[in-house]
C-alpha cells in the first residue's frame, strides 16, 4: 500500500523544502495518525491571506482492483497562522481512515492514498509584493514541535502570475 502526503506548497516550492521534514513526513501513516494531531503553520506575506473557510485537508484512498475511490474534504480551523482539522470533522476523517486500513488489510498492493492541504488565498489591499516569501511548518503529533517544511520560499514558486492577478479580494 502506498500513501503520500502532498501539499500544494510543497509541490512547487521544491528549492525551499527542508529535506529532514520532508523525510519525516514520508514515514507518517495518514491511515493511523490521529486527525487531532495534524497542524500546519502557514506564514504568509503581507497582501495575502486565506479565504474564510478556504483551508481544507483532502484525504483520498483508492482501491485499484475494485476501481473504487473514497475521499473527503475536511475543514481546517484557523487560530492565528495555525490550521488544524476542525474537531467536528475528526469522526468523519477517522471513518475514512478505517476504510483505508480495511482496504490495506484486504489488498495492500492495490490500495493507495494521499493527504493534501488545499488553501484558497485572497488578496488584501494591493496584494503581495513581487518578491513575497512564504513559509510552512508541520506538526505531526499533539503538543509536538512544528518542523519547517518550506522555509522562506518565494510566493512565485507556489502560484503563477495569472493566479496572483485573478486572486479574489478578501471579504
Amino acid at each position: 500500500m502506498r500513501f503520500s502526503i502532498l501539499s500544494v506548497l510543497v509541490l512547487s516550492a521544491c528549492t525551499s523544502i527542508v529535506p529532514l521534514t520532508a523525510m519525516r513526513l514520508s514515514t507518517l501513516s495518514p491511515i493511523t495518525a490521529d486527525p487531532a494531531d495534524f497542524a500546519v503553520d502557514l506564514t504568509l506575506p503581507a497582501g495575502i491571506d486565506v479565504s474564510p473557510e478556504g483551508a481544507k485537508l483532502l484525504f483520498t484512498v483508492t482501491r485499484a482492483d475494485r476501481d473504487e475511490t473514497q475521499e473527503g474534504a475536511f475543514a481546517l480551523r484557523r487560530e492565528g497562522s495555525v490550521f488544524t482539522v476542525d474537531p467536528d470533522d475528526h469522526a468523519a476523517l477517522r471513518v475514512l481512515q478505517a476504510t483505508a486500513r480495511e482496504w490495506r488489510a484486504e489488498n495492500g498492493s492495490e490500495t493507495s492514498g494521499s493527504i493534501m492541504i488545499n488553501v484558497s488565498p485572497c488578496r488584501l489591499d494591493a496584494g503581495p509584493s513581487a518578491d513575497a516569501r512564504v513559509s510552512v511548518a508541520i506538526r505531526m503529533e499533539q503538543g509536538g514541535v512544528f518542523m519547517p517544511l518550506v522555509r522562506n520560499g518565494p510566493l512565485s514558486a507556489v502560484t503563477s502570475q495569472d493566479q496572483l492577478r485573478d486572486m479574489p479580494g478578501c471579504p
